[in-house]
């Protein structure tokens, strides 16, 4: 009998250890894995109130009562990251961590660090912290983003809305995606139905061997079924330069590409690609490689079909990297060597004779032009000597070197806007680098 008994009590322990092993399922087995480098991120900082009438209410004997916040308010932002190293590395989204002060990340054991800021990467909305932990952490092994198969089962772990640690599963429904979000379009996104929401923006996007494939970002509001994440093979990049230069450096070809009209591809005979609308040789000299009018078809055999994809390879480029660029021209098919290089991080003043039609100075207002280039953007939209530069993408520029740092970005975009102050008007314009 006791025997009997013992046999039973073999029998039942079989019975609730399969169910167990049953339960035990490969996303369980992942989430155990990784929940311990998984974060929880909040930071915060002080904004100006734009609705503080402090003044206003106690003049009419009204008190503090109408005015609750004071001439500032504190903001808060809560979100995820995971670590990427054993030394405290943390990545997560640029949006997550704010102005970069007082940032508190809270590690899967309870224990909270003060984070410093390495870097971030707004366009690429990504930002890399350091905590000190002291001794070694848990850290995520980086996948291949390149080797993803739609379809296949993705998990996001995150810290939804300040909550515990919680995992949404669902499937890679799409890659390069472009989103766009406010005044930002970001391209080459990940698209999955596991849900994302702001509090787990930062955590990991994983695949089902619990490799790291993407970085989730909650940045359109209140998406349905949808969620996105930036592929991990782009972030390894980024994450490496906020390392080294604590900002991102973009690497270029020398020249500044549109999307096409149907007409033009129709022309040309193309289904698909990106326009090489202007080449600067002055600013690299890779572009002499390439004529305006080049339809861009494939950089280093990856197709190109809009700007978006091409800024997403770009991304991925390597100064002094050698890449093929495959172009359709109106004498056929080419394929083109050139050398990825830094974009400057401030145009020189004759590059903005080159390429704007300036020359500035400073004066007691702040930067003068002192004159300007017939045929030129600037001539086409009647700037004159005297003209008083205010700002540039509506930052305020009080030195030449502010306006040639901010001006930069006229070598990769179509149009430079800035607001100019002539004797007792101030007015908006845009250069336009296609022409008139």
């Amino acid at each position: 009998m006791k025997k009997l008994a013992i046999l039973f009590a073999l029998l039942f322990s079989l019975v609730v250890f399969s169910q167990e092993v049953q339960r035990e399922t490969p996303i369980v087995k992942v989430v155990k894995k990784v929940s311990p480098a998984v974060v929880s991120i909040s930071s915060k900082e002080r904004v100006e109130n734009p609705f503080f009438f402090g003044d206003f209410w106690d003049f009419f004997g009204f008190g503090p009562q109408f005015d609750w916040e004071g001439p500032s308010r504190e903001e808060q932002s809560l979100g995820s990251g995971f670590i990427v190293d054993p030394s405290g590395y943390i990545l997560t989204n640029e949006h997550v961590v704010l102005s970069g002060q007082n940032i508190q990340v809270t590690v899967a054991s309870g224990k909270t660090y003060s984070a410093k800021l390495v870097g971030s990467a707004p366009d690429a909305d990504l930002a890399l912290l350091k905590i000190d932990a002291g001794s070694s952490l848990p850290y995520l092994e980086l996948g291949n983003s390149d080797d993803l198969m739609i379809g296949e089962t993705v998990i996001a772990v995150g810290n939804p809305f300040g909550l515990s640690k919680t995992v949404t599963t669902g499937v890679l429904s799409a890659t390069g995606r472009t989103v766009n979000s406010g005044k930002r379009s970001y391209s080459d996104f990940l698209q999955t139905d596991a849900a994302i929401n702001p509090g787990n923006s930062g955590g990991p996007l994983l695949n089902i061997l619990g490799k790291v494939i993407g970085v989730n970002t909650a940045i359109i509001k209140n998406a349905q079924g949808i969620g996105f994440a930036i592929p991990i093979n782009r972030a390894k990049r980024v994450m490496e330069q906020l390392k080294t230069y604590g900002k991102v450096k973009p690497v270029w070809l020398g020249i500044l590409v549109i999307d096409p009209n149907e007409r033009y591809k129709k022309k040309m005979g193309a289904d698909y690609g990106v326009v090489v609308a202007k080449k600067y040789p002055f600013a690299h000299q890779g572009a002499v490689e390439f004529e305006e009018g080049d339809i861009i078809q494939k950089i280093d055999s990856k197709r190109i079909e809009t700007s978006g994809d091409y800024n997403a390879q770009m991304a991925l480029i390597q100064p002094n990297q050698m890449v093929s660029v495959e172009v359709l021209r109106k004498e056929g098919r080419r394929t083109l060597l050139v050398k990825g290089a830094y974009l400057p991080d401030s145009l020189t003043p004759a590059m903005a004779w080159e390429l704007l039609g300036l020359k500035v100075s400073e004066g007691r207002r702040g930067v003068s032009v002192a004159d300007v280039k017939p045929d030129s953007p600037a001539y086409f939209i009647g700037l004159k000597s005297g003209d008083i530069i205010v700002s540039v993408e509506d930052e305020k520029v009080s030195t030449v070197k502010e306006f040639l740092a901010k001006a930069r970005s006229a070598l990769t975009t179509t149009g430079l806007p800035i607001r100019v102050a002539r004797g007792n008007w101030t007015y908006y314009v845009s250069l336009n680098m296609l022409g008139k």
